[in-house]
């Protein structure tokens, strides 16, 4: 049986974009509390 190589393409981009989205939400979610913690100042 021949596997699809588009298959695993499209797996993997669906992860790396996913793994993107997570880095991208965690980064604003620590400057937030940076700029929180600065006017708490």
């Amino acid at each position: 049986m021949r596997q699809n190589p588009y298959l695993f393409a499209a797996y993997a981009a669906t992860w790396i974009i996913h793994i993107t989205y997570l880095i991208t939400i965690v980064r604003r979610y620590s400057r937030l509390q940076r700029e929180i913690e600065g006017l708490k100042k």
